[in-house]
């Protein structure tokens, strides 16, 4: 599990992550972070939210390690049960998607129901059969730490957690492609550019020009997701063989992720004020403002000076 990053991402590209370093993938990285892009995703009611984690995560799995996660309903359970065992009999490791309400090692336990990840590895026993998992998940949350985790369970101690579950493996889809950095740097700024250009920005930022108390806790995950994969990117930056271009690195780390951290911060101070019957003050737009002005301007500048800053 120690090669998993699996402090800043979510706990499904985490359990795909581990299989793919199950597998023998050397780079378990690259798939899950080589994108810096801003896309957005139409919510609840309309409401823009970002493409975290990307929709398009399979495919680029798929691209960058030769594996594509192939994903199955969980339907009558001892069948699913009996189907994993065969697996991991050929060697393969499961990747699973349950309930974290029933999951008795999450922290989210009996306190909120939503979708998480986590791998089985062995399966012992028969009809009351007893697996293996492997939770690489990590995040702090309100009722504690959830850590990556070893342990075994019951399919009876599991509860109701797989009723609307699914499961899978890695399937072989073709050879993976070579990683170019100074391709994908470029691609990236072009992005990011485009969503600029486009309004998409500009329509993500004008949701909060004057934010209540619901769409401050919306923003206030919404930064905190764009803050960890934006952390993992750079991360992903500073770690590429050569450089692929001077500087990027550097100016990423001393102007994006700075704005988004204080975004983070500004949020969370203005849950508490408008909480307390207060208006929210205009500096939680204008710090959103200045992240995604940030964004647009490292990406411009890296275009326009590729052998400079970018």
């Amino acid at each position: 599990m120690d090669r998993i990053d699996s402090a800043y991402m979510d706990c499904v590209s985490d359990v795909v992550a581990l299989l793919l370093a199950h597998a023998g993938v050397a780079d378990v990285r690259t798939p899950f972070v080589y994108q810096w892009a801003f896309r957005v995703v139409g919510g609840t009611g309309g409401v823009l939210e970002p493409d975290l984690p990307p929709r398009a995560r399979d495919r680029s799995v798929a691209r960058f390690a030769g594996l594509r996660p192939k994903w199955s309903p969980i339907g009558p359970v001892a069948e699913c049960v009996e189907s994993w065992r065969h697996e991991i009999g050929c060697g393969n490791a499961v990747a699973v998607t349950a309930d974290a309400y029933f999951l008795p090692w999450l922290p989210y336990f009996g306190k909120e129901h939503m979708e998480h990840g986590f791998v089985v590895e062995g399966v012992e026993g028969g009809r009351e059969a007893l697996l293996h998992v492997v939770d690489p998940y990590e995040n702090r949350t309100r009722w504690g730490q959830a850590s990556p985790t070893t342990t075994k369970i019951t399919l009876g101690d599991l509860g109701h957690a797989l009723d609307r579950g699914a499961w899978g493996v890695l399937e072989p889809c073709g050879p993976a492609e070579p990683l170019d950095p100074e391709r994908e740097v470029r691609a990236n700024c072009e992005a990011v550019l485009a969503s600029h250009a486009d309004g998409t920005m500009a329509a993500f930022a004008g949701q909060y020009r004057d934010p209540d108390a619901a769409a401050l806790h919306r923003l206030a995950l919404q930064s905190w997701l764009i803050t960890r994969d934006r952390q993992l990117h750079a991360l992903w930056l500073r770690e590429l063989p050569g450089t692929p271009a001077p500087g990027f690195s550097r100016a990423f780390d001393e102007t994006v992720l700075p704005r988004w951290q204080k975004l983070q911060e500004i949020a969370y101070v203005a849950i508490r004020r408008v909480e307390a019957g207060r208006a929210a003050p205009p500096a939680v737009h204008a710090a959103l403002e200045a992240a995604l002005t940030a964004e647009a301007e490292l990406a411009r500048t890296s275009l326009d000076h590729p052998e400079g800053s970018a």
